[in-house]
Order: C-alpha cells, then structure tokens, then sequence
C-alpha cells in the first residue's frame, strides 16, 4: 500500500490540484471509464482528476491526478 505524502508547506498531497467552482460536470474516462473531471496546471495545460480521490479542506476541493490511478495512463504519455 502506498504512503500518502503531503507538502509540509501547503497540506496538499503529492499531485493533487484545486476544483474549481465553476460548475464542472464529471465525465468517463475514455479508457478506464472511471469519473474525472478537468481542470488545468498552474502552466495553463489540462489535467484529468480522479473524482475518487476528491478531498474537501476549509472549504476547497481537491483531487489527486487521474494520471496517478488510470491502468492506461501510460498510452496517453506523450514522448
């Protein structure tokens, strides 16, 4: 079983982001069928989310990166 790790400076876990709440709707992953939902790094690039892994602390939600959990993450690495 994997350790969680957290930021010591921030709380968060190692590859999670903020959901924003903007209204977003969930919706399968294309290869595992799993719920994601999208959002986008810090860079402006989109990342999928692992509705699974949704936390809520003081108020924010927060989910690990679907990149983390997907059995087919790795066809969907780019080179």
């Amino acid at each position: 079983m994997a350790v969680e790790q957290l930021d010591l400076f921030t709380g968060q876990r190692a590859g999670e982001y903020v959901i924003p709440n903007d209204g977003r709707t969930t919706m399968p992953c294309r290869s595992c069928g799993a719920e994601i939902i999208w959002t986008k790094t810090a860079a402006g690039k989109p990342i999928p989310l692992s509705v699974a892994t949704i936390e809520e602390r003081d108020g924010v939600r927060y989910a690990l990166t679907h990149f983390a959990d997907c059995k087919d993450a790795k066809e969907w690495r780019r080179s």
